[in-house]
């Protein structure tokens, strides 16, 4: 039997009559950063949406920790120790970067807020200088900071990132590539959707590649980066970026 921390087996999903997962089957081991990588419209959106009820999946199993997510209602799922970041950062442009961070703590309540908070600002410095600041005003790089920090104030022990990097300049990406390596060591577990095959699966411990919603290689990082096939598809034919 699976002893992964979340296992992903023969998963069907999409919206309405359109399917876009076809029988997707992966896993993610505690204490991993698997990244999941594809084209635009491969389904890897889905597949991360979809971990968290919306949509719900037509076929397959989604389990996190023992625990049957596909039979979870969506409102309760974070409370089982999974957070996301999604594509795009979705922060509250009106509310402070405080504010924001201190959403991110409502699914498992507020006591343990003061000392989370620190800790992040610690990881954080930048938004410790913008706490009382919009966040609407930040910049994108600080934004997807914000939205990572959100993340974390729920105390997850795994966290889904989709895109991470979208938008954003080469110097800001390696800094949110580094802030990811250094999430896990705080015992975290990262599942990463990104278009950026370089940085992702230089991080990455194991990966899997997604076309038109099946997945259809996978290997360590190190082996993937080293694929001429994932080289020209990905990567420009070559391993440097």
């Amino acid at each position: 039997m699976s002893t992964a921390l979340l296992d992903i087996r023969n998963v069907y999903s999409g919206y309405g009559s359109i399917e876009v997962l076809h029988g997707v089957n992966l896993h993610i081991n505690a204490g991993e950063i698997v990244t999941l990588i594809g084209a635009n419209g491969a389904g890897k959106s889905t597949l991360l949406m979809s971990i968290f009820g919306d949509p719900k999946i037509t076929q397959g199993e989604i389990i996190y920790d023992g625990i049957p997510l596909h039979r979870t209602e969506p409102h309760l799922i974070a409370q089982h120790g999974i957070a996301q970041v999604p594509e795009g950062r979705r922060i509250f442009p009106g509310m402070t970067v405080e504010e924001n961070m201190l959403i991110g703590a409502m699914p498992i309540g507020m006591d343990h807020v003061d000392d989370d908070r620190q800790e992040l600002f610690e990881l954080f410095p930048r938004l410790k200088e913008r706490r009382n600041q919009r966040a609407g005003t930040l910049s994108g790089g600080e934004q997807q900071m914000l939205a990572m920090a959100r993340a974390l104030m729920a105390r997850p022990r795994t966290i889904l990132l989709d895109e991470p990097s979208l938008g954003l300049a080469p110097i800001v990406v390696q800094r949110v590539f580094d802030i990811l390596k250094e999430i896990t060591q705080l015992g975290k577990t990262i599942f990463l959707v990104e278009q950026n095959a370089y940085h992702a699966l230089g991080i990455a411990n194991r990966a899997y590649v997604m076309v038109n919603g099946e997945i259809t290689l996978t290997g360590t990082g190190e082996e993937l980066l080293a694929n001429p096939e994932i080289r020209d598809a990905y990567l420009g034919g070559s391993k440097k970026r």
